[in-house]
């Protein structure tokens, strides 16, 4: 009956929402963590109620400048703008915000698997969905919000093409089959405008709209016309939104490489093996996850990969087929449900393009939608005898999943924690110590920071920040020599040479470690680079302390040409001058 599918419907909503948001109360307790110390701490293109405008002309990561990342979110960001100004700058409101919108898109998704399954079949799935591990990361980080934003707007176009392209009601009329249209070209362009995948996110709405059903007979073509015009308005939408990010960042793509540590060193052909050997531990996430982290490095890459690429390529292309002849048989939601897991996974899949992560958790977000969908459709599909068993390992991982979910929120509370679990999940991986041993370091401990760095240097000392803060913790600990010889490779990037602290942190190791006669031999090949002023300072006191001031006044004359307005130089000069005139 209408009316109790609506009083259903009342209950049902809130209580999937409860059981989204429960697992995830840590998170409220949490201050700014990860990303969202760059995103949004620190980010002062969030500050004014006049940012929420602003933002549209701004890359997405705030250090970067002309970006180079190739990474545009201003829609994204003009909701976290909204969320500064009216919170304050706070924690707790971005939490919230982020809270709100976890539970408003599993509900989103609990109705689009009501269209194609039964009632309780919709349920069994959008818990599993809601209550799954894997969905931490992109609710506890704020900045990682872009997902469920994405998925969000995706769901929301599959029922525009569903009810107004796919339906025999459609709007009838020029102004209501446009009205239509311009809906849909909305949400394109906010798809777009949240995060890159959105891209995508017109296909997998269309096919959405296309299968995601029961089995039914063919239906007329009595909404072509507003379907042909809704496509147009998209498309439309998509260009725009194109030519906008083009047009900021002024490029089409990144213009350096962003290649995660371990993609950054394989050829295309290693790079695609290596991603493919990767899919058995995907889909072990994706369906009963284990320990997850924060990061994953390229320690997580299997050594002998040909045996996992040959079982992942024959898996894959066994499951498509099978869907395919599903579809062919009139059933198109296997299908649909690959066609989410596929291409909400395939922007940051490497398998065309290396990108900033081996995997993440928060890049499955929508890949765990399409398993909900494939699970609804099993539990509706299977026998009785057998779907009396399947509902129990159902309930079973619902409840592992959402104590897991808990215990991993409350791991996001701080970056101590954060670090603590990446170690905990990856021993043999460098930048759990190393990421711990930076936290330590700022918070004033030493002691704990030392042997942290160490271990992290030790592990992958082809790291520039590794060798950076080992050696900034060694020259805090007095030991010279030691954070000299450390930090010596990093000045042969003229980028850490321009850091006028660094060469004097560098500078002033090597003088209390080798003597005056050090600094002189290591800073004056310094006197002809980004540095020569900081590096005037060093070599010239050297010389003066080595009681050679001609040599002295020569080289803060060097420095002097290199930055003539700065007052230490000159007043060392004009020292060493009146020393040096006659009496």
């Amino acid at each position: 009956m209408p009316g109790e599918r609506q009083v259903s419907s009342v209950l049902i909503a809130p209580l999937l929402a409860i059981a989204a948001v429960l697992p995830l109360l840590p998170t409220l307790r949490a201050a700014f963590v990860y990303d969202d110390t760059t995103i949004i701490r620190d980010n002062p293109l969030l500050r004014g109620w006049d940012a929420i405008g602003r933002v549209w002309s701004a890359p997405y990561w705030p250090t970067s400048g002309a970006d180079v990342s190739g990474l545009y979110r201003p829609l994204h960001v003009a909701l976290l703008a909204l969320v500064w100004n009216a919170g304050g700058g706070a924690a707790l409101p971005f939490h919230l915000y982020a809270l709100a919108l976890y539970a408003l898109v599993v509900v989103a998704a609990w109705r689009l698997l009501r269209r194609g399954v039964g009632a309780g079949a919709a349920v069994v799935g959008a818990l599993w969905f809601a209550t799954h591990p894997l969905h931490v990361e992109a609710v506890a980080s704020v900045a990682n919000s872009a997902e469920p934003l994405v998925v969000a707007f995706t769901i929301v176009l599959a029922w525009v093409f569903t009810r107004y392209a796919w339906a025999d009601d459609a709007p009838r009329g020029v102004v209501g089959e446009w009205g239509v249209a311009l809906g849909g070209a909305t949400l394109t362009a906010a798809a777009v405008l949240s995060k890159e995948s959105g891209l995508l996110a017109l296909p997998i709405a269309a096919m959405t709209a296309w299968g995601w059903r029961a089995p039914v007979a063919e239906r007329p073509h009595a909404a072509r016309r507003t379907r042909s015009r809704l496509w147009l308005a998209c498309g439309a939408a998509l260009a725009v939104a194109l030519l906008a990010r083009m047009t900021v960042l002024g490029a089409p793509v990144a213009r350096v490489s962003i290649a995660a540590p371990g993609l950054d060193v394989l050829a295309p052909a290693d790079r695609i093996a290596a991603m493919l050997s990767l899919w058995p531990r995907i889909a072990k996430m994706i369906a009963w996850p284990g320990l997850l982290s924060p990061y994953y490095g390229p320690t997580i890459l299997p050594t002998q990969r040909g045996a996992l690429v040959a079982l992942s390529s024959i898996a894959a292309v066994a499951v498509v087929a099978l869907a395919l002849l599903a579809a062919r048989r009139g059933d198109r939601r296997p299908l649909v449900a690959l066609v989410w897991i596929a291409f909400t996974y395939l922007p940051a899949s490497n398998l065309f393009t290396a990108t900033g992560q081996l995997i993440a958790d928060r890049t499955l977000f929508g890949a765990t939608l399409g398993a909900a969908m494939v699970l609804a459709w099993a539990v509706e599909r299977v026998p009785h005898q057998a779907r009396v068993a399947l509902l129990l390992v159902c309930a079973l991982a619902i409840g592992r999943d959402a104590l897991a979910s808990a215990r991993y929120a409350v791991a996001w509370s701080s970056h101590r924690t954060l670090w603590e679990r990446l170690v905990e999940a990856s021993p043999t991986e460098y930048r759990g110590y190393q990421l711990l041993g930076v936290d330590a370091r700022e918070r004033g401990d030493t002691a704990r920071a030392l042997p942290l760095l160490a271990r992290a240097f030790a592990m992958e000392p082809r790291d520039r920040r590794n060798r950076f803060e080992y050696g900034q913790v060694l020259y805090v600990t007095r030991r010279y020599a030691q954070a000299a010889q450390v930090l010596a490779p990093l000045l042969s990037s003229g980028d850490v040479r321009r850091e006028a602290q660094f060469v004097a942190m560098y500078l002033e190791a090597v003088g209390r470690s080798r003597g005056a006669d050090g600094v002189v031999a290591e800073g004056t090949p310094l006197l002809h680079s980004e540095s020569a002023a900081t590096a005037a300072v060093y070599v010239g006191a050297a010389h003066e302390q080595l009681g050679r001031l001609a040599a002295a006044d020569s080289v803060y004359g060097i420095g002097l040409r290199a930055a003539p307005n700065d007052s230490l130089l000159r007043a060392r000069r004009a020292s060493v001058e009146r020393r040096l005139a006659p009496r």
